[in-house]
Parts: structure tokens; sequence; C-alpha cells
């Protein structure tokens, strides 16, 4: 991991000159599970307030269902079903009226729209969900509704946060944009699975890694493949808007 870089004063989400500088984790502190080992680094980058709290909203959010999504028993994910039941309302007691009145809320929302797990292929599954296997059978299993904007954003956000770290400080600005590009294993790109498998993955605790691959002509291109509780895989691209797949291999990062 190289030398934490020296904040120039704005927000590397907004862009925006702090009045008042926050830590926002790169990766959401509260998606670590229990099994976290307290030598693990917590990497932080320079955010306001505004948009650190907008953010640790989403990643909430997020969290209460993509935890409800994951096998429970894997070690990368310990403890974070609990909480995020707990969250709900369930399983916990002595709560005050008006708290257990928000989690019940809560509760409704996140099962509203819950459907009976039927093993029919979906579209939008997000790559690495699905029924569990073991526990409870699959047909008592229930697909839950993931906020696809809000995860994509905290997607781009955590990019943000690693392309500070690793590129210098660098705030990603116009014309660079952050595409996320979700997809099974199965159909990844094998022309995209060999350019990564050039670069060492970072592991940043229990189940959290990434690549980075820039390109090597100095354009600024980077291509990131991120994981979460090794589970969900992401790849993202920080490319000049209007860039296509199939454009010259000097856009691309060259492994």
């Amino acid at each position: 991991m190289p030398k934490r870089p020296k904040s120039d004063g704005r927000c590397i989400h907004c862009r925006e000159k702090m009045t008042k500088e926050t830590k926002d984790h790169v990766f959401p502190r509260a998606w670590y599970p229990d099994s976290t080992p307290s030598h693990v680094q917590h990497l932080t980058a320079p955010s306001c307030e505004r948009c650190n709290g907008e953010s640790g909203e989403k990643e909430q959010k997020l969290l209460v269902r993509l935890a409800l999504c994951v096998n429970p028993l894997k070690p990368e994910v310990q403890g974070l079903a609990k909480r995020a039941l707990a969250s709900l309302g369930i399983g916990v007691s002595g709560l005050e009226p008006d708290e257990m009145r928000k989690r019940q809320a809560l509760k409704e929302q996140v099962f509203k729209d819950a459907r009976p797990y039927t093993g029919e292929s979906k579209e939008h599954l997000v790559p690495g969900l699905g029924p569990h296997p073991e526990g409870t059978p699959g047909q008592q299993q229930l697909e839950i509704d993931i906020p696809g904007d809000f995860l994509f954003d905290v997607t781009k956000k955590i990019v943000r946060g690693l392309e500070w770290w690793w590129a210098k400080g660098r705030i990603i600005e116009p014309p660079f944009e952050i595409d996320v590009v979700m997809v099974h294993a199965a159909e990844l790109p094998e022309g995209v699975a060999r350019l990564m498998a050039n670069f060492s993955r970072e592991h940043c605790g229990p189940g959290f890694g990434y690549r980075r691959g820039p390109a090597q002509d100095g354009s600024g291109a980077v291509l990131y493949e991120m994981v979460v509780w090794d589970t969900i895989t992401f790849y993202c691209t920080i490319m000049p808007p209007g860039t296509e797949d199939g454009d010259t291999p000097s856009k691309l990062p060259a492994g």
C-alpha cells in the first residue's frame, strides 16, 4: 500500500473545497465482519461532511439488504446478518418505542417487495448473490430488492477513494468518468480476466480486495476489479467519456 497522499483541501467526491474535512472510509467500515483482525488497516480519504453523510446513509441501507442475501456461514460476513436483523428490530429487546417503530418501518420497507426464491434466471440479479447452499431450503428463501443506484453510487465512492490513494492524491475530474459493470463470472470476457490476472490483488480485510490496472500510456485510464465479502465482484473503469469497448489498446490498462 502506498504512503497516504496529502489532501489538497478538496473533497474527493464533490471536488469542492472543504470547510471541515472528515475521513471517509474507502471500504465502508460497517461492512467489515466480526472476524476482522484488529491489525487491518481501514483506508480513509478526505471528504466533506455532506458527501460523507450521504455515503454513510446509502452504505447502511445497502448493508441491511446485502447482508440478508449473503451466506451467513461465510467467515467473511460473520455477524453481518445479525446486525442487519437487529436494525430491522428482529432479535432485539429493550428498545425505546420510537426506536422500535423506526426499525419496524425499515423492516416493512425492506420486505415490502420481497418474493419467494424461484430459481429463475434474472437479468438484474446481482452477480454473486443467490440462495444459500446451507441452512434454509432454497424454496423458503426470499429475493430482496437491492437499490441499484445506491449500489453503483457506493461502488464509485470506493473507486474514488482507492484512486486517491494509489495515484498520489488524484481526484477524478471531467472529462474522466467512472463506469461500473457487474457480470457473472461465467460471462466475464476472457480478455478482461486475462488482463486483471497480470496485477496483484491487494487485500483490505476478510473478503475485501481489489486489483488496479492502470494504462501504460499515461492517459489516466484505469481498470479496477473489486471484491466484497469474497462474494460480490465489481469491475470499474476510469475513462474519458465516449470510450467504447473495442477502442484502441492505448486507452485500456495494459498488463
